[in-house]
């Protein structure tokens, strides 16, 4: 049998996954599918690993045969939708209930499928993510944070499985107004703040929070590292409402890796010993 994956883009980015794959031949909304194991991929959202066509004669039918493989599914259904849904209905229900920051992953296995077409499922019944299409729903603090974006710094540390601890110290590059440092300072961590706009007045009142009124490329920020690599983690953070391409998007990301590695700071991973 030909071994396959499918690969589900992030939502908006179905374009800069093709791209990075290169060879998907099966397009179905924003699921990609290509021949040979996974591979690491930066625009899925999910990976859904050794999908089968499965060939049905009815709802109910579909609904058994998914039984039958596991128990828990998600469905992705950018087309018969109604029919889709008709079909999950019968599945055994799995829990929507946003996590609370910080709280473990789910650890249940979790399925996922679509349905290619009136007649044919295509489902896998092991993905790489433990949430509904790889989109992870918070318990959101509706009162503290100038904007949502801190969902973003929420979800890009609950995917990888680690979060500063009290006391080190952060880099927020590109903060205005402030959303990530304030979701950063509430962990404990020691906040430089970076960006020439100001920041939200609820945020830049608080401690442990220093805000520097610099351009995140400026020569003198790269120039002069604000602080000891040893005992220092960085979020670098960029905002792109305003700019919208993916090309500056890389090029603030570049720029701050510069600045980083000038600095000695390495990414999450063992540290080094002390001495």
């Amino acid at each position: 049998m030909t071994v396959r994956t499918a690969y589900l883009a992030g939502d908006g980015f179905v374009d800069e996954l093709a791209h990075e794959l290169g060879d998907a031949y099966l397009g179905h909304g924003r699921l990609l599918i290509a021949a040979g194991p996974p591979r690491l991929t930066a625009w899925a959202a999910n990976v859904w690993l050794d999908p089968q066509e499965i060939v049905v004669a009815s709802i109910s039918d579909a609904a058994t045969k998914l039984r039958a493989l596991q128990r828990n599914w998600a469905v992705y259904a950018p087309r018969l939708h109604r029919r889709a849904t008709l079909i999950q209905e019968q599945l055994p229900k799995v829990s929507a209930k946003p996590l609370v920051f910080s709280a473990p992953p789910p650890s249940a296995p979790l399925g996922s499928w679509t349905l290619l077409d009136a007649e044919t499922i295509l489902a896998a019944p092991h993905c790489s993510s433990p949430f509904p299409n790889g989109e992870i729903r918070f318990v959101e603090d509706r009162t503290g944070p100038p904007s949502r974006a801190y969902l973003k710094l929420w979800e890009a540390l609950t995917l990888i499985g680690r979060r500063p601890a009290p006391g080190e110290i952060c880099l927020d590059l590109g903060s205005s107004p402030g959303g990530w440092s304030g979701a950063l300072q509430q962990m404990g961590t020691h906040v430089i703040s970076v960006d020439r706009a100001a920041l939200a007045p609820e945020i830049a009142r608080l401690p442990s929070i220093e805000h520097r009124r610099e351009s995140v490329f400026a020569r003198r920020l790269a120039a002069s590292p604000p602080f000891p690599a040893r005992n220092s983690v960085t979020c670098s953070t960029t905002s792109t409402s305003s700019l919208g391409s993916n090309r500056v998007r890389i090029k603030q990301m570049l720029s701050a890796s510069s600045f980083l590695r000038k600095a000695g700071i390495r990414g999450p991973g063992p540290r080094p010993s002390p001495g």
